[in-house]
């Protein structure tokens, strides 16, 4: 297969080492599905580490379950009997298919997500509106939650962490592609459409008279092969959706002669060059990308975050800094990139006849909504998810400060805030 012409619109993109991965991709369809879900009840989100070395200090279902009698305990007076005993079969029916998981865990942690629509009582069995399970690279911090919408901070954390990476593997004959994401590598297949292409081949070698000659000629191939090879990279790139690039070669030369082919707009994608042999597996891949990885997100963070500092001293900055003031800029579309402390949430209301956000110190709703004057509210204990994901699915971006540096700056700046589209 020919790299050097592919068409755009007639190959497509398959992974290889998917399913040994041993967690699942997590993607912005995903958490789209599960903000656009309308329950008829409650929603069950449970996030369990299942590392071992924590497995060994409490076993997660012991940690389930001490997290289930908090809510009991917290709900109890308020609830209805129809109430409690949703919760109950829902509970016992998750406490089932948590038991089977866990005798045999993949990845390091799990996310699961129930919207029960009714239940059967006779059959006791739970008839689910949603009922979704994600294996996670990461081992997130415990939490469940019995509430009107799913929990999804803790993924959006995961999705901040991992970009989307791409890496091309090259040498002057062949070229192989891969994706990092989430801490783990899987190998690209290209189907082509119109597979009726040449193959590379491997360079002449010619020795004897006119050997200068044909050095040159060499030369010039390679030059050609090179601005071509760089024209399909950006072309893989585009259809993959690789917010980062990583070019590895037996010779990094090699690798640094196609990055200055690049597309400049790709070019700057580039967060390294590596040496790795053409036959490398997809762990020799994962170990090599992994610290570039991580240095690139330390380093977008800390630029987000000196950016969100420039902006708000600024006096017509477009930056918000604040629970309310953030809140506000969400729900009127002007939030570009939420920037919040890791770990932090905080109340808030969605207002049940416009859909507007609200949350301020205030530890009720207003009496009115102020953007339409309705009276009647949702409750979220963690309005940041909220407003994160409204970002997201209007085109923003989200950077959850995780880093010690980082998070300071964001401290000091507010915890919460963002920049403005304007």
């Amino acid at each position: 297969m020919n790299i050097t012409s592919l068409d755009p619109e007639r190959f497509t993109l398959d992974l290889i080492g998917d399913d040994e991965r041993g967690y699942d991709l997590l993607t912005d369809d995903n958490i789209a599905a599960l903000k656009n879900l309308a329950p008829e009840h409650h929603v069950l989100s449970v996030y369990l580490d299942t590392r071992p070395e924590r497995l060994k200090d409490e076993p997660a279902m012991l940690r389930f379950r001490h997290a289930v009698d908090a809510i009991r305990q917290a709900r109890m007076e308020s609830w209805s009997h129809a109430d409690r005993a949703l919760f109950e079969a829902v509970v016992d029916d998750i406490s089932e298919q948590l038991e089977e998981v866990l005798s045999k865990p993949h990845g390091k942690g799990i996310a699961l997500f129930a919207a029960p629509s009714r239940v059967l009582p006779k059959k006791g069995k739970v008839n689910y509106t949603l009922l979704l399970r994600f294996s996670l690279p990461e081992g997130p911090i415990d939490l469940v939650q019995w509430s009107d919408t799913p929990a999804l901070t803790p993924l959006l954390v995961l999705r901040d962490e991992h970009p989307e990476t791409g890496v091309v593997l090259f040498d002057r004959e062949h070229a192989r592609f891969f994706l990092y994401y989430m801490g783990e590598a899987a190998e690209y297949t290209i189907n082509l459409f119109n597979p009726d292409r040449a193959p590379l081949t491997r360079a002449h070698v010619w020795h004897g008279y006119g050997e200068h000659n044909h050095h040159q000629w060499q030369q010039e191939h390679y030059r050609r092969y090179l601005h071509h090879a760089a024209l399909a990279v950006a072309k893989i790139a585009t259809k993959a959706g690789w917010k980062w690039l990583v070019l590895a070669s037996p010779d990094v030369h090699e690798a640094k002669h196609l990055q200055e082919q690049l597309p400049p707009a790709l070019a700057e994608r580039v967060i390294g060059v590596t040496p790795l042999p053409m036959q490398a597996n997809l762990n020799e891949v994962r170990d090599h990308v992994r610290p570039l990885v991580a240095a690139a997100e330390k380093a977008e963070e800390a630029r987000i975050v000196e950016q969100w500092r420039s902006e708000l001293e600024k006096p017509d900055g477009k930056a918000v800094a604040g629970i309310a003031d953030t809140v506000l800029a969400a729900t009127e579309y002007r939030l570009l990139t939420l920037v919040a402390e890791e770990g932090f949430s905080h109340r808030g209301w969605r207002c049940n006849d416009c859909g507007g956000l609200i949350a301020d110190l205030a530890e009720q709703p207003p009496a009115t909504c102020p953007y339409c004057g309705g009276a009647s509210f949702t409750e979220h204990a963690d309005i940041v998810g909220e407003v994160a994901v409204n970002v997201i699915t209007t085109g923003g971006t989200v950077e959850i400060v995780h880093d010690t540096e980082n998070r300071a700056q964001a401290h000091e700046l507010g915890i919460v805030g963002g920049l403005l589209r304007y």
